[in-house]
């Protein structure tokens, strides 16, 4: 549909113009032309809609909350009521809804309570069950485009739909190319005198066959995975850590040749992009030399990112990633539960509260990860098979961007827990067809 949003308001601030694009441009897909001037827009073309406290005749009425006009950044008392199925706050009691969409879509799209104090998890995250979401539960719903679809309905006509704008793209975080080559001489050897150690005499076995090239190693599976992608056609990202050894950054040397060639043969057929590391977090030079040294073996520029371990510090993290000439962000999301961290289906921009601007850097959320079923939750791909396969039919509804995370280890089924997950894979892709 070539609709035109013309949207007036008298008052205007960074919060508003934001707000507005991510509801009506990115969830609704509309075209969006803001005025602050009311003889303009009463001229202007397009179906208008009034955000201001007093109606105008012949235009839909949208009663400001009052958050857009606020500079501060301050502890918010909201509770949700039910709309036409859907939780919604920042209630209105005049207007033609009876909520504020662009005042609670910026508390939830911009991580406005990520500002404000918490208690971190163990790797200083923002807790899932910290989030306003999850306490009223709608975390696993793209609450925005659920409001954007409905008042869509509202201002075109029931024939309104999203739909037709749903997309799928499978991510994979490579957090370790290799079980077994690549490791560098001092922990190879020492993994081997484990393995004696320990009489693991399979894993032994195993250990020498891959390095003596006798067999592929178990998580060398990138092949297959570019067989299944590409019978479903499926737009595929690679997210690699490249970094220097830690406790919780255990991925192959980054001077390994084997690693070099491997990561050439997949930019042949994907996006590859950085996974800065564990220990690089708040480290800008740190990360810059993990790009650096990625885009120098791959011979590609890289401008799309996913933090290890999903550590995301709101704000600071993003800051760092525009200051690196990163263009998209692909972290927004939870690693110990499913759903919608920024309860929103489609790429927007991120926005700054504390300086209040919009900086040019791209958010990509994603819905679930596969280790948030196998490791976190500690169910079987059977029992997790529901839960996986439930997501694109609700990104398809809303014109959504399906987007998941995978790790390439998964794929190798070496351990117990990740049996099954090639065929729930496969499953899932037959089902997020576009």
């Amino acid at each position: 549909m070539d609709a035109v949003i013309a949207l007036y308001s008298h008052q205007n601030s960074p919060r508003f113009r934001w707000a507005a694009k991510v509801f009506f441009t990115c969830a609704m897909r509309v075209k969006l032309v803001h005025y602050n001037d009311k003889e303009s827009w009463e001229k202007a073309p397009g179906l208008k809609v009034n955000y201001c406290p007093a109606e105008c005749e012949g235009s839909f009425h949208i009663s400001p909350q009052g958050l857009l006009w606020e500079k501060e950044i301050s502890e918010q008392e909201f509770y949700t009521t039910d709309w036409e199925g859907m939780p919604i706050f920042c209630q209105r009691s005049i207007g033609d809804l009876p909520f504020d969409p662009l005042a609670a879509t910026f508390y939830l799209s911009s991580r406005y309570e990520e500002y404000l104090p918490f208690i971190p998890d163990s790797h200083g995250r923002f807790p899932a069950k910290e989030s306003f979401a999850f306490a009223n539960t709608f975390l696993e719903r793209p609450l925005i485009n659920e409001w954007a679809l409905t008042v869509g309905k509202l201002l075109f006509g029931e024939s309104f739909e999203l739909s037709a704008h749903y997309t799928h793209h499978t991510t994979i975080d490579i957090d370790n190319l290799f079980a077994y080559k690549g490791k560098g001489a001092l922990r190879t050897m020492g993994a081997l005198m484990k393995d004696l150690s320990k009489l693991n005499f399979r894993r032994l076995n195993e250990r020498l066959s891959v390095l003596l090239g006798i067999r592929r190693d178990p998580f060398d599976t990138f092949r297959k995975q570019r067989n299944w992608n590409k019978k479903y056609q499926v737009k595929t990202t690679y997210f690699m850590l490249f970094s220097e050894f830690g406790p919780n950054d255990r991925n192959v040397s980054p001077y390994s040749t084997d690693a070099a060639v491997r990561l050439r043969d997949i930019a042949d057929w994907a996006n590859v992009a950085i996974h800065p590391s564990y220990a690089s977090n708040g480290d800008e030079k740190r990360i810059a030399t993990e790009r650096d040294s990625l885009q120098e073996v791959i011979r590609r520029p890289i401008k799309q990112s996913r933090q290890h371990y999903l550590k995301l510090r709101t704000p600071y993290t993003q800051r760092t990633l525009v200051d690196l000439g990163i263009t998209d962000e692909h972290s927004m999301g939870y690693a110990e539960l499913a759903g919608f961290r920024a309860s929103i289906a489609v790429p927007f921009t991120f926005y700054d509260v504390e300086m209040d601007v919009e900086l040019p850097l791209v958010l990509h959320p994603f819905a679930f990860m596969d280790t948030t079923y196998y490791l976190y939750g500690e169910q079987s791909a059977q029992k997790a098979k529901a839960e996986v396969l439930k997501w694109p039919s609700i990104h398809k509804r809303v014109g959504g961007n399906m987007i998941s995370i995978w790790h390439n280890r998964t794929f190798a089924q070496t351990e117990p827990s990740t049996e099954g997950w090639v065929d729930l894979y496969k499953a899932y892709l037959d089902e997020a067809e576009v």
